[in-house]
């Protein structure tokens, strides 16, 4: 963060006009750095008065900073490249990415005529018979009873006992934008879906093969195995096999590929044409073909199922498609899409709003008019 930077947050630090988000961006900054720097940058911002003659300015922060503890903490460099370098400075519930230009900081105002909530957990189930459940609005407890096996909805998560089952059917739970969901199949897999998804699978699995199909994004913690591998078909495009591991599907219509990573374990990855078994770390990018990139980001690629953005050296569009699945909105380039890229992580329980005002650090601006959501150039 470069001085200037520094001197404005100090300025309204000593107005009182310091943002929650500002703040703890600002705490972030002074919990690191060295005694000779801040007084150096005091001394430029005018507040040399205060130390070390009058320690009140910084018994305040002392203060203030101990009340912050386990909520504050400081990501490192990122990108060490030169003018691209910048810094990330996190907090529980806001976020800001300073480049070290030195140029005048844009206010931190979000132009808005409403703001937009964030989406939370929940999701729409339909049973065998066709009957729809509404998982919202639905009390823990059994919901369900199907040819012997039970379905149980407990604080946001399905599960399903097939000890009794007497037949398999089918049953699909699909999360609407601006929801995720949480359930355990009748094998002991769990399966994470994030928002505008959806996963097909039987209430027991009898076969020699363990089969379900997925839309959208999902985290599968498989159950192991060894007599039924664990199947997932994916948009009818690729089929993945495991016997018991950690892996992420994002397969969404409007992203270029379908993308499985792999976090623990081992699975092979089949499109018909080509075959490939990933290790730990690895992602298999399905296309026409399979390419197989061993350099990824795994806690990116997970961060939705942690309740997290992972921002980190991505697009704009790639942005817009995450806010757009969670806060259910339209987005809309008002002049094409802008090359900036962006660097952080801020949690998904964040207004749109807020989200946005971090967003703006790096260059790109917003309004938002209802729904839709205006990227301006």
């Amino acid at each position: 963060m470069s001085d200037e930077q520094i001197i404005h947050l100090i300025h309204k630090y000593r107005s009182g006009t310091l943002t929650e988000a500002e703040e703890l961006a600002f705490f972030s900054w002074y919990a690191e750095v060295e005694a000779d720097a801040f007084h150096r940058i005091l001394q430029q911002a005018g507040e040399v008065d205060y130390v070390p003659a009058s320690p009140a300015f910084l018994s305040s922060l002392e203060e203030r900073l101990q009340n912050k503890e386990g909520v504050v903490r400081r990501m490192p460099l990122l990108r060490r490249a030169a003018a691209a370098a910048a810094i990330i400075i996190l907090g529980a519930s806001a976020w800001y990415v300073f480049k070290p230009q030195r140029r005048p900081i844009p206010p931190m105002e979000v132009a808005t005529v409403n703001d937009v909530q964030p989406g939370k957990s929940g999701a729409v189930l339909t049973l065998a018979n066709g009957q729809v459940i509404a998982l919202d609005s639905t009390g823990n407890g059994v919901i369900a009873n199907q040819n012997g096996t039970t379905v149980t909805l407990k604080n946001g998560s399905l599960s399903y006992n097939a000890d009794k089952a007497a037949s398999v059917s089918y049953n699909m739970i699909h999360t609407p934008n601006a929801r995720q969901f949480k359930l355990v199949l009748p094998d002991g897999t769990t399966v994470w879906l994030n928002a505008g998804s959806s996963l097909k699978y039987p209430t027991a699995f009898t076969g020699s093969e363990r089969t379900v199909t997925i839309t959208g994004e999902a985290f599968f913690d498989v159950a192991k195995d060894a007599v039924h591998p664990f199947v997932v078909e994916v948009a009818n495009q690729m089929i993945i096999q495991v016997l018991g591991t950690q892996f992420n599907i994002n397969a969404y219509t409007d992203e270029q590929q379908i993308k499985a990573t792999l976090i623990q374990g081992s699975i092979r990855v089949n499109n018909g044409a080509a075959t490939v078994v990933l290790q730990p770390g690895q992602q298999a990018q399905v296309n026409d073909g399979i390419t197989v990139n061993s350099h990824i980001n795994t806690v990116q690629v997970t961060a939705w199922k942690d309740g997290v953005f992972n921002f980190d050296d991505l697009g704009v569009e790639a942005v817009m498609h995450q806010l757009a699945r969670w806060y259910d909105i339209e987005v809309v380039y008002e002049q094409g899409v802008p090359t900036s890229r962006f660097y952080g992580e801020i949690g998904r329980n964040l207004s749109l709003a807020q989200v946005l005002e971090g967003l703006k650090l790096s260059g790109v601006h917003f309004r938002i008019e209802g729904k839709r959501l205006i990227v301006l150039p």
